[in-house]
């Protein structure tokens, strides 16, 4: 059986760790100014506009992070199809970023109700510039994410300095939201060069049919995505519908410290999934075993963060957002209880659905979780304001807990993972659903 745990992998998951995690680490850096300077109203008007453009990046991300990443992860040694894959993929993003952000840019601006965000959120939305021209997905099928999560870290790093400048009254809303975007679009021309030199890319290419198959073989991927979103941003377009700017702001103060506790084992099994594909069709026993370390390791790092969190979470507040957002920790002690499901369940769809040819399963439960949500969260939400919206959230993250392991004792594949096979390694045998 093929090496699990070597060093390239270590690396790979410190780097992506880097890369992904400082994205979230960083800012609880300027977290207590920003909640200090702007306030419990403007953080919610910020947190609006970030889930609106939140939207925009999922639609043009289109679960290019997962199979891009694992097509090229596939075909590394073919510099022809990387560069094929690679085009397609940066074609297919950049047409989507641009419908979608026109669209919410002209939503925002003529409908009067939103208009109010209209700045912010075309502040926001040069987040999504730095995204297409980032190429995490091509470092990470390569499982060379060293340089770019350098080149990541200083841009997130600068990031801090020009928050504490820029940023002096509530009226820089704008800029609070503009300051990531701008970093971003750095790091991503710095990481442009590293591209370059890898020479794994051809010449520009434009081939309609290659964009649409990127789009259709991600489709799944897509909408499984979009799905966790009707239980992740929707819930503060909910909030906003039931709620005011102040629960929004409660509830975003909670929400910026789950994500940044989260970002350790989140990232572990985003780390293992490029591995994972790359041994399934050549050692099946080596990506079972793969795959169980992969959710051993998030399972114990995240309950050791839900015990932490719900003896600490108030002095985490206190600290780091101010007194004025001391009910945020309540709601924070509801929302690391995601972690105990989702950390389990994300990679386990990644690294056995997928590769198991069970995607169109996946997204059926994350459609069927984030459709759930909805109603759910309403009721919550009008009940009982940012607390209620995070057990909502915890509820659907339960839910797809249970029909991720669902389908994979249905197809006769959970007993496999959990008693890892002691045999020489074998083919792999995809099993569609």
């Amino acid at each position: 059986m093929a090496k699990v745990l070597d060093k390239g992998l270590i690396v790979n998951i410190l780097s992506l760790l880097a890369y992904r995690g400082t994205s979230f680490l960083f800012p609880l850096v300027t977290l207590p100014y920003l909640a200090r300077i702007l306030g419990v109203e403007q953080m919610g008007v910020l947190a609006l506009a970030i889930a609106c453009v939140a939207y925009c990046s999922t639609i043009s991300d289109w679960g290019f992070n997962v199979y891009t990443t694992k097509d090229i992860a596939h075909h590394r040694d073919d510099k022809t199809r990387v560069s094929q894959i690679f085009w397609s993929t940066f074609n297919a993003k950049m047409m989507l970023m641009l419908c979608t952000s026109g669209i919410l840019l002209l939503v925002t601006w003529f409908h009067a109700s939103w208009h109010y965000l209209f700045w912010v959120v075309m502040a926001n939305c040069t987040t999504l510039i730095g995204s297409l021209f980032s190429y995490g997905w091509l470092m990470q099928g390569f499982e060379k994410l060293g340089k770019t999560a350098v080149i990541s870290t200083f841009g997130n790093f600068c990031a801090i300095p020009l928050t504490f400048l820029l940023v002096k009254t509530p009226a820089d809303t704008w800029l609070a939201a503009m300051i990531p975007g701008l970093v971003s679009i750095i790091s991503a021309i710095i990481t442009l060069k590293y591209v370059l030199e890898m020479k794994v890319i051809g010449h520009y290419r434009f081939e309609p049919k290659e964009i649409w198959r990127r789009l259709a073989d991600s489709v799944h991927v897509f909408i499984a995505i979009a799905g966790a979103n009707l239980f992740n941003s929707v819930n503060v377009l909910i909030l906003a519908t039931f709620t005011s700017h102040y629960m929004i702001g409660i509830y975003n103060g909670a929400d910026r410290l789950r994500k940044a506790a989260n970002s350790v084992p989140e990232q572990i099994g985003n780390a293992f999934f490029p591995r994972v594909s790359y041994l399934f069709a050549r050692d099946r026993a080596a990506a079972v075993a793969a795959t169980r370390k992969s959710l051993t390791f998030s399972f114990s790092i995240s309950l050791f963060i839900v015990i932490f969190t719900w003896f600490f979470a108030d002095q985490i507040v206190g600290l780091l957002l101010g007194k004025d957002f001391i009910p945020s920790a309540d709601v924070l002690r509801v929302f690391v209880l995601c972690f105990l499901f989702g950390n389990i369940s994300y990679p386990a769809g990644l690294q056995v659905l997928i590769p198991h040819g069970l995607a169109r399963q996946r997204m059926q439960v994350m459609v069927g979780a984030g459709l759930i949500n909805i109603p759910v969260c309403c009721l919550l939400a009008w009940k009982y304001g940012a607390i209620g919206a995070a057990c909502s959230m915890v509820f659907a993250e339960f839910m797809v807990c249970v029909g991720i392991f669902g389908i994979m004792a249905r197809h006769g594949i959970l007993r496999e993972y959990l008693h890892a096979p002691r045999n020489a390694s074998s083919p792999a045998k995809d099993i569609v659903g």
